[in-house]
């Protein structure tokens, strides 16, 4: 096949993946890496694909084989932190999205996504100092975005686990007068209120 073919069949499955086609986007890629397999962004797209078909262990092979050919690319790192979150296995989501986040520490979503996994392994593991370094992600990411709902409702539900009532109603109370209507963040406010009491 030549190099064209295989360009016009990753933009075939690009245009799947945007729409929402997995399975046709998942065909496309594979077919371009049986003539490419050293390709880290088919490799990142299909491993995407994968997570969004709800594949995710399988996803975990190719993120690694994508990462293996362009360490560099802190996306991979997040998407790969992403997979092994959906399979369960916190600790390596840890180590992979702290590497995204070392890759590229201007991304509010890498450092976000950070503080969810530090907050979720604290609880699983009753481990205050990674709710500690929970919370240091969430204020990383709310230094580069002040003022970000998503950012204030991490660093709400964090200060309620640590029982940091008061600042936990602040935050979430900023969150919801930036977007009022998040019926997620309408709950978690309704939790903390129940915890104030």
């Amino acid at each position: 096949m030549e190099p064209v073919d295989l360009d016009s069949l990753f933009q075939e499955g690009e245009e799947h993946r945007r729409k929402g086609r997995y399975l046709e986007a998942i065909t496309a890629y594979r077919q371009v890496l049986i003539r490419a397999p050293e390709t880290p962004v088919v490799l990142r797209r299909l491993g995407d694909c994968l997570i969004k078909k709800g594949v995710p262990r399988e996803a975990v092979t190719y993120l690694h084989e994508a990462i293996r050919l362009d360490p560099s690319d802190p996306g991979q790192f997040h998407i790969l932190a992403i997979a092994q979150r959906k399979v369960g296995d916190l600790d390596r989501a840890l180590i992979a999205y702290e590497r995204a986040s070392s890759l590229s520490p201007e991304s509010v979503t890498y450092w976000v996504d950070l503080g969810w996994c530090l907050s979720d392994l604290g609880v699983l593991k009753k481990d205050r100092a990674l709710q500690e370094r929970a919370k240091t992600a969430f204020e990383k990411a709310r230094e580069l975005k002040p003022g970000d709902p998503g950012v204030l409702e991490g660093l709400a539900s964090l200060h309620k686990d640590l029982d940091e009532i008061d600042q936990a109603l602040d935050a979430i109370e900023q969150a919801l007068a930036i977007d009022p209507y998040d019926l997620d963040r309408l709950e978690l406010k309704e939790r903390i209120l129940r915890r104030k009491k």
